[in-house]
């Protein structure tokens, strides 16, 4: 096993810019509340760099004259789980044109229709839509998956995909991980949750780009600012938060807490079960940074944090190869 050295992209030295994208959101030409010159107008008040609206089975193509707010075309494709019968929907960003495919087409069907039309595929939402881990054929098609969907959060607390995402990276799937906020209703369940991607400049081409090499992370507030592998370790800095975990292939991970809940006992660090100490590197009562040994057996490992306000962001898989 060979595990990487230095800064894990994008928080290595590559010239770039940061944006604020949001991924997953609808209009009044689907089932959203805002029109779409509102919704654009609205993510641009809102602080974004990016946006994709991602109406259900239409194209919404790029506009003319984007001024600050870049506007990339996406869809939202309405399929039915082979399995369990439930909804199966899938992100196409940067697409071109609408895929021309049914209901009745499988996962790997419509993500190689998405990748025709010039866009990325991004499976959806999969704990709301209630999907089984292996009804998923043809997910290696797909560019990554939800970690996080606000308003699958707001509407049920199903917005977290930790487990079948672990499940699906330790069967050797290689998944980028998004945080969107799905946002059909401003104030309610809009500005949740965005990717920040670093990008060579503010353009469609530099954007995809970006997404297509996981040049970015998640978050739903806090901060990554550095992450690295260097002598075995993975380390990782952040803005103020309450817990760092480096989860991998379970049963393999561990978590860092700030304060009362931290691994210790007078002041000194407990082993773990598997005889590991974990440094963790505090401001005050928060924690600002931790370092994680990569043990044997670690096929990837990916950063979790959590601020005091259980606000969270989530780094893309990093394989060992």
């Amino acid at each position: 096993m060979t595990i990487p050295t230095g800064p894990i992209p994008p928080f290595d030295d590559t010239p770039g810019v940061w944006l604020r994208m949001a991924m997953h959101v609808h209009t009044t030409d689907s089932d959203g509340w805002l029109n779409p010159v509102m919704q654009r107008r609205y993510h641009s008040w809102g602080g974004f760099d990016v946006l994709v609206i991602t109406d259900h089975d239409r194209f919404t193509p790029e506009p003319a004259g984007n001024d600050d707010l870049l506007i990339i075309g996406g869809t939202e494709i309405s399929l039915v789980a082979p399995k369990s019968r439930g909804p199966l929907h899938v992100l196409g960003i940067g697409i071109t044109r609408q895929p021309e495919i049914d209901e009745s087409a499988s996962l790997r069907g419509a993500a190689l229709a998405i990748r025709a039309c010039g866009g990325l595929p991004y499976l959806a939402h999969p704990v709301w839509s209630g999907l089984w881990t292996d009804e998923v054929d043809g997910i290696d098609e797909c560019a990554g998956v939800e970690i996080f969907n606000g308003g699958s959060n707001m509407e049920q607390m199903r917005g977290h995909s930790d487990t079948h995402i672990d499940i699906w990276l330790t069967m050797g799937h290689r998944l980028h991980l998004i945080a969107t906020d799905d946002t059909h209703y401003p104030g309610f369940d809009a500005f949740l949750a965005w990717i920040n991607v670093h990008a060579r400049e503010k353009s469609r081409e530099a954007v995809l780009e970006a997404l297509t090499s996981g040049r970015f992370y998640s978050t739903s507030g806090p901060r990554i600012t550095e992450l690295s592998v260097n002598e075995g370790a993975v380390s990782v800095r952040t803005t103020p938060v309450r817990s760092i975990a480096m989860l991998a292939n379970p049963p393999f991970g561990a978590a860092i807490n700030a304060g009362r809940q931290a691994l210790t006992f007078r002041g000194q660090p407990l082993r773990t079960a598997d005889g590991q100490t974990y440094e963790g590197i505090s401001d005050g009562d928060l924690l600002t940074g931790a370092t994680f040994p990569w043990t044997p057996g670690m096929r990837y490992v990916r950063i979790v944090i959590t601020d005091e306000h259980g606000r969270m962001a989530w780094s893309n898989p990093i394989w060992a190869d």
